[in-house]
């Protein structure tokens, strides 16, 4: 998984405890690592042509570039971060603590 990739995940995870969180961002990657090469080119190049402009205008926060994003007119811009939220989703409720359930 790529930095910006780890960075967006840890944004969109609602999980508090920290084995959780880290139990769901490795699920994430295990996902991405299983896209097809084609599917994960394209995820990658979006991540990083993003991570270039959180560099360069270094929000603390990533929640006003996702919400940008999902408003955006292009339908692949609109894709990254559904992408990454349902995959945080879906890591979060199959790796829920059985106590939790």
């Amino acid at each position: 998984m790529l930095p910006f990739e780890r960075r967006v995940v840890a944004e969109l995870t609602t999980a508090q405890a920290p084995e959780h969180r880290r139990a769901v961002q490795d699920w994430v990657d295990a996902c991405l690592a299983d896209m097809p090469d084609v599917l994960r080119l394209g995820v990658a190049a979006e991540s990083v042509a993003f991570g270039l402009c959180v560099a360069l205008l270094r929000p603390r926060r990533l929640d006003g570039l996702l919400r940008w994003l999902d408003r955006s007119p292009i339908g692949v811009l609109q894709s990254y971060p559904r992408l990454f939220r349902s995959l945080v989703l879906f890591g979060e409720l199959e790796l829920e603590p059985e106590e939790a359930r």
